[in-house]
C-alpha cells in the first residue's frame, strides 16, 4: 500500500515561520548555508551532532608554538646586549685596526707602545706585548733611559694598517737619532682584550762575551740570549782585564730579529797584556834556567831516548833563541772563542836541548835532536791566580 508524501507549504505555516526554500526542506542534512534558526537541524536540536572543541594535540601545539617564540626573543635580547657591552655600542672589526675592542685600534697600540718608548716607560710597553719575555733584564727603564740618550725615538709614523678580524700587521716609521727605520709589527686582539703587539722586541746573543762582565747600556747581563727593546745599545765589559773592540754600539729595530754583535771583539787591555807577556816571560825563563828532566813548559825529556840513549838526571841545559825571545815580547795573545776570558798566545819555537848521557856504554854530553819545544801558551785572565798553561 502505497502513501503519497506530504506536499511542502507553499504558504505561510502555521508557525508563523517563513517558508524554507524546497530544495533545504528535502535535504535536511544540507551543510552549505546557514540554517534560520528555529529549524530542525540547528546545533544543539534533535537530528544533529552537537559542535566539538579543540582536540588535546592542537592545544600542545599551540602552547609550544608561544614558549618557542618567548624563547627566542629572549635570546635575540641577550646576543643584542652582549654585543652592546662587548663593543660598546660599535660594530664589528674591519681594515685599518677597527673594532670594539677595550684597546682601541691597531694603529694606537702600536702609537702608544713607541710613545712609550720615548718616554722611557718600560711598564706601558711591556704591557702591549702579547707574550710575557723570557728574560726582562734589559727591558727596564734605566736600560730605555741610556737607550734615548744615546739615540732618542722621534717621529713615530704609521704607514699602514692591514689588520682585520682580530690580527694583522701594522707598519711604522720613526727615527732612531738620525737614522731613518721602517719596521712591520704583528699584532693582534683574539681575546678582545686589547691590541696587543707580537713579538715586539728583538734578541741580542751574548755567549761571545760569557765572563767577561758584559754590560748592556750600564746593566752588567749573565745568560746566552737577551731581549731588546726597540733602540740603541752599548756593549762593555766591567772587568779591567777586557775590552770590547769594533762596532760596540748596536741598534734593535727588527721585530723578532736578533742584533748584530759579529763586529764586535774582545779582547785585553793594555795592563793585561802587559801581564799576560810578563807571565809568559818568567814561566819561559824558569822552564829553561830547569836542569831536571821534568823541566814543565811542555819541555820535559823522558830518561831514555828513543835510540835507547839514557839522560843524566840534573845535567840538562836549554836555551832559546833570540827570535823565540822576540816572539815573546811582542805577543799579542787572541780570547777563546769558546772561553772568552781564555788568552792563547802564539807558537814559541824550538829549543835548544843537551846534556851528560850514556850511550852504547861510553858517557859523555849528548845534543838531544828534535826534542820538545814550546808551544802556545793561554792564560784565564780572568782568574785570581793566572797560570801559564802550554799546548
Amino acid at each position: 500500500m502505497s502513501q503519497t508524501p506530504p506536499t511542502p507549504p507553499s504558504g505561510p505555516s502555521d508557525s508563523g515561520l517563513p517558508p524554507l526554500p524546497p530544495q533545504q526542506w528535502q535535504d535536511p542534512s544540507f551543510q552549505g548555508q546557514q540554517p534560520h534558526p528555529g529549524y530542525p537541524n540547528q546545533p544543539g536540536q534533535p537530528g544533529q551532532p552537537p559542535k566539538k572543541g579543540l582536540g588535546t594535540g592542537a592545544i600542545l601545539g599551540i602552547v609550544g608554538g608561544g614558549l618557542l617564540l618567548v624563547i627566542i626573543v629572549i635570546v635575540v635580547i641577550a646576543v643584542v646586549v652582549s654585543r652592546l657591552l662587548v663593543g660598546g655600542g660599535g660594530g664589528g672589526t674591519s681594515s685599518g685596526g677597527g673594532g670594539g675592542s677595550e684597546g682601541g685600534t691597531a694603529t694606537e697600540a702600536v702609537e702608544t707602545f713607541f710613545s712609550a718608548l720615548s718616554d722611557g716607560d718600560a711598564e706601558t710597553a711591556l704591557g702591549l706585548i702579547s707574550q710575557a719575555p723570557d728574560d726582562d733584564t734589559l727591558l727596564t727603564d734605566e736600560v730605555l733611559a741610556a737607550s734615548n740618550e744615546l739615540a732618542p725615538i722621534t717621529g713615530v709614523e704609521i704607514v699602514d694598517d692591514t689588520t682585520e678580524n682580530g690580527y694583522g700587521d701594522v707598519t711604522v716609521s720613526y727615527l732612531l737619532g738620525d737614522t731613518p727605520v721602517t719596521a712591520e709589527y704583528s699584532v693582534d686582539d683574539y681575546d678582545e682584550d686589547g691590541w696587543k703587539i707580537t713579538g715586539g722586541l728583538s734578541y741580542l746573543n751574548v755567549d761571545r762575551f760569557d765572563g767577561l762582565g758584559l754590560t748592556v747600556n750600564g746593566q752588567e747581563v749573565t745568560g746566552s740570549e737577551l731581549q731588546l727593546f726597540p733602540g740603541t745599545y752599548e756593549l762593555a765589559t766591567s772587568l779591567p782585564n777586557f775590552t770590547l773592540s769594533g762596532t760596540t754600539t748596536v741598534t734593535a729595530t727588527e721585530p723578532f730579529g736578533t742584533v748584530d754583535v759579529g763586529d764586535i771583539e774582545p779582547g785585553l787591555s793594555e795592563a793585561a797584556l802587559g801581564q799576560f807577556r810578563s807571565l809568559v816571560q818568567s814561566a819561559v825563563d824558569a822552564c829553561i834556567a830547569s836542569t831536571t828532566l821534568a823541566a814543565g813548559c811542555g819541555l820535559d825529556l823522558p830518561a831514555t831516548l828513543d835510540d835507547g840513549t839514557q839522560l843524566t838526571e840534573g845535567t840538562i841545559t836549554r836555551s832559546i833563541s833570540a827570535d823565540a825571545t822576540v816572539t815573546i815580547q811582542g805577543m799579542v795573545p787572541t780570547l777563546s772563542y769558546d772561553n772568552p776570558t781564555l788568552a792563547q798566545g802564539e807558537y814559541i819555537g824550538s829549543v835548544s836541548t843537551s846534556g851528560q848521557c850514556t850511550q852504547n856504554g861510553a858517557t859523555g854530553t849528548c845534543d838531544v835532536l828534535f826534542g820538545p819545544s814550546l808551544g802556545s801558551p793561554s792564560i784565564d785572565m780572568a782568574s785570581e791566580n793566572p797560570t801559564v798553561l802550554w799546548d
